[in-house]
Parts: structure tokens; C-alpha cells; sequence
């Protein structure tokens, strides 16, 4: 029992001394610890302040350098500028050089041709003197065309006025256009009238005249008695054309003759199946479809 209690007392105590060392141990440890970190923090804050004096002297290196850094960039810009107009002008000096070369070029053109401008010059001179004959002459013929111009409009005035007199001359005429008025009587001789209303026959006579300007051919001839209300009396079936205004009309009596440059006499008859009326009355003869000649008289 006791020897168990002694050997209990031994693991104690072998124990607390394991302990005890421990501990010293720990301690020695944690002494060289704080030892090595205070040496540690020493070495770190010198080294601290020397990065800091490093850092502030970089940052003024790094000012300086911002500094030069836009002072170049200025002299950039301002030589980037100068550049820029010199640029400029030198294009426009290669232009103004182009210029005068082409003068240049121009100027020896010249140069070369001006013997050859003095014979075109001397060419000139002599085509003027020519031109001004030529002026002249055309003057003189202008005058002469206009002499002419002013002779062949008295000609075509002189043509036209002979042209209206042939048309005029070369002209039929009716003439001594007589109407006779008759009522007419059984078993006995008919009996002039000059009341309207009793005329049952009326003979015209005319003769057409002779013109040698008139080809001889056959010609028709139209008689027409118009009454006081301007209607045809007895009208034709068919009609004819009135030559001057193209206009048709129909006709109381129609005759061909034969013209040969000698006068022909013509009479004809018009039988009233109704009671004419009284007033003016006109007779019109056309040959051809042309104005002959016409007649006025008054039946009662």
C-alpha cells in the first residue's frame, strides 16, 4: 500500500516536473519571442521611416517628372501646331511652284510662237483689209438688193393690180335683163300685168355679153327670181354653187350655152301655178356659179 502510494507521489511528482518544464520552457520561448519581435519592430520601423523618406522623395521625383512630363506634352502640341501650318504653307508654296512652272511653260510657249503669232498677226491684218473690202461690197449690194427689193414690190404691186383687172375683165356680164309679166286668156293673146296677184306667166330676156378674155367653152347659165320675202320662185330640185361665198342654192330656170367670143341671147319662161304676191322682186343670173348680173321690179 504504501509502496503504491510512494509510486503515485513519484507520477506526481515527475509529472508536475514534466509540467514545470513545460512551462520554463514556454516562458524561455515566449521571452526569445517578444525578444526577436521587438528586435523585429525596430529593424521594421527603421525600415518604415526609410521607405517613407524614399516614398516621399519618389513622389516628388514622380511631381517633377508630371511636370516636365506636361511641359513636353505643351511643346508637343505647340510643335504638332507648327507643323501643322508649316504643312499648310508648304502645300501652298508646291501649288504657287506649279503655278509658276505652268507660267513658265506658258511663257516659253510663247516664246517659241511669237514669230509664228507676228506671221498670224501679219495674216490678220491682211484677212482685215480683205473683210473691209468685203464690208464694203456687201454695203454696195445691200444697196442694190434694196433697190431691188423696192423695184420687185412695185412689180408684185403692178402684177397684182393687173392680175385683179384681168380677173375683172375676163368676166360674163348679163345684160338688158327684161321681165315681162302676162295673164294669160282662153282662145286669146295673153295680157301684160303688173298686178301680182293675176300673173300666171313671166318671160325674162337677157343677153350675155362678148369678152375675148374668156376661153371660149360651154357655160351654165342660172336665172333666179327671188320674191319680196327673198325665196326662190318655182325652185329646182337640184342647186347649184355660188362661187363667191361656196354657199348652194337652187335656181328657177338653167341653160347651157355655147360661148365663142360672141353675145347670146336667152329667154325664158315662168309659169306661176299660184298667186304671186305683191312687192319687189329681183332677178339674178350666174354663169359658171359666178355673179352675172341681177334686176329689181315692183309687181302691184
Amino acid at each position: 500500500m504504501e509502496n503504491f502510494r510512494e509510486k503515485r507521489l513519484e507520477r506526481q511528482l515527475k509529472s508536475q516536473r514534466s509540467t514545470s518544464i513545460v512551462i520554463a520552457v514556454i516562458l524561455l520561448l515566449s521571452i526569445i519571442g517578444n525578444i526577436f519581435l521587438f528586435v523585429r519592430n525596430s529593424r521594421v520601423t527603421g525600415e518604415k521611416e526609410e521607405l517613407e523618406s524614399e516614398k516621399e522623395s519618389l513622389i516628388e521625383d514622380i511631381r517633377a517628372v508630371e511636370e516636365a512630363n506636361a511641359q513636353l506634352q505643351a511643346e508637343i502640341q505647340s510643335l504638332n501646331q507648327k507643323i501643322e501650318e508649316i504643312s499648310v504653307e508648304v502645300t501652298n508654296l508646291e501649288l504657287e511652284i506649279r503655278k509658276r512652272e505652268n507660267q513658265i511653260a506658258q511663257l516659253r510657249r510663247q516664246v517659241f510662237k511669237e514669230e509664228e503669232l507676228r506671221q498670224q498677226i501679219a495674216e490678220l491684218e491682211g484677212i482685215e483689209e480683205e473683210y473691209n473690202k468685203l464690208l464694203e461690197e456687201k454695203q454696195e449690194l445691200q444697196g442694190e438688193l434694196q433697190a431691188l427689193k423696192e423695184e420687185l414690190s412695185q412689180q408684185k404691186q403692178q402684177y397684182e393690180y393687173l392680175t385683179e383687172e384681168v380677173e375683172e375683165a375676163a368676166y360674163l356680164g348679163a345684160y338688158n335683163i327684161c321681165a315681162h309679166h302676162f295673164r294669160e286668156r282662153w282662145l286669146c293673146r295673153p295680157v301684160a300685168m303688173e298686178v301680182a296677184r293675176r300673173i300666171d306667166l313671166t318671160t325674162v330676156s337677157f343677153e350675155i355679153g362678148e369678152n375675148l378674155l374668156v376661153e371660149p367653152a360651154e357655160k351654165d347659165v342660172h336665172l333666179l327670181m327671188i320674191d319680196p320675202e327673198g325665196n326662190v320662185v318655182n325652185p329646182s330640185a337640184d342647186t347649184f354653187t355660188i362661187e363667191e361665198t361656196g354657199e348652194t342654192s337652187y335656181f328657177t330656170h338653167h341653160a347651157v350655152i355655147e360661148y365663142d367670143h360672141q353675145p347670146v341671147p336667152l329667154n325664158f319662161d315662168i309659169e306661176h301655178d299660184n298667186s304671186l304676191e305683191s312687192g319687189n322682186y329681183r332677178m339674178e343670173v350666174y354663169i359658171d356659179g359666178e355673179y352675172a348680173r341681177s334686176k329689181e321690179f315692183v309687181l302691184e
